[in-house]
């Protein structure tokens, strides 16, 4: 069974970069969006194992998208992803329920091994087959 990542981030070139990187993970099926204002409708329509997120976008902020996330489900993992990285910030992603929190530049190997965590954490919660 391949695991739903929806990716969110107002930049197309990070977009495709992410898609870039993880769609060479051939057990990921990807949701990309430039809009952060379609989470609800794509986890009502969809089923999604983990999300990205970018941290600043116009309208709408990485942790409101948080917040829209954890309404529907408490349990799906959220990875942030921000070029404006601060110790601030990493606490209030942590204090929100953020799985996870990714300063920009970030390695691949990084992101990956996030990615793979939240899974099988998702997993384990869910009781789903890996």
């Amino acid at each position: 069974m391949p695991f739903r990542l929806l990716v969110i981030d107002d930049e197309m070139d990070m977009l495709v970069l992410l898609r870039l990187i993880l769609s060479e993970q051939k057990r990921y099926e990807l949701v990309t969006t430039p809009n952060p204002w379609e989470v609800e409708n794509i986890l009502q329509d969809q089923e999604i194992h983990l999300v990205i997120t970018d941290w600043r976008m116009p309208g709408r902020s990485g942790l409101e998208v948080l917040e829209a996330v954890h309404r529907r489900d408490p349990d799906l993992p959220v990875i942030l992803i921000t070029a404006y990285d601060s110790p601030e910030s990493a606490a209030e992603a942590g204090k929100k329920g953020a799985f996870d929190y990714l300063p920009k530049p970030f390695r691949k190997d990084r992101l990956l091994a996030a990615v793979e965590k939240g899974l099988a954490v998702y997993r384990e919660k869910k009781k789903l087959q890996p």
